[in-house]
């Protein structure tokens, strides 16, 4: 028995391609590859080796991250320092009059601008471990009609110069690109 390929069978063949896209950003131009790859019914699976611009804002948050953890530890020993140069210096008191310099220090309320700061660092480091454990995610989005739209995804990128977030959505199998503002939600 003899087995042959006939001309009607389909066969798969393997290319290997560079593809430059134009684009504004990486986010754009991946979401332009994906649309266009996935609207083939020829191309059966595909895979991207290079080009995604993923994780950079990770690796840059480590790295500074890192350099700013040293920082901390030494200002931490001087003032550890000079606490005791300070105690060493004031007289012998009763535990009962003893005024407490440190509650002093700790009961200053931080500013309303470096609580935004803090509040936007933790939103982008919460995105972030998003994108990093690859966890899926509803997000509401109020499209161009005002109706609000509820999107299973996956958060590819996070661009946060342009404020623009990066989504995989898993049930249509597309990458689309949202700016911040046209979400209302991030549901887990």
């Amino acid at each position: 028995m003899k087995q042959t390929v006939s001309n009607q069978d389909d066969v798969g063949y393997l290319f290997n391609v560079d593809i430059l896209i134009k684009s504004r950003s990486n986010a754009l131009a991946l979401q332009s590859l994906m649309e266009f790859i996935n609207k083939q019914e020829q191309i059966a699976d595909f895979r991207i080796h290079s080009g995604i611009e993923l994780g950079n804002i990770i690796e840059a948050m480590l790295q500074q991250t890192k350099t700013n953890a040293s920082e901390p530890i030494q200002m931490d020993l001087q003032q550890q320092q000079q606490e005791q140069q300070e105690q060493q210096q004031q007289p012998q008191v009763p535990d009962g009059q003893q005024t407490s310099n440190k509650s002093d220090k700790t009961d200053s309320v931080p500013s309303s601008d470096s609580s935004h700061v803090a509040d936007t660092n933790s939103f982008e480091a919460w995105i972030q471990s998003l994108i990093k454990e690859n966890r899926l995610t509803r997000i509401v989005v109020n499209n161009k009609n005002g109706k609000h739209q509820s999107i299973p995804c996956r958060i590819l990128n996070f661009d946060r110069d342009n404020h623009v977030v990066s989504i995989y959505h898993v049930d249509e199998k597309q990458v689309y690109t949202f700016r911040t503002n046209e979400i209302d939600e991030f549901l887990l």
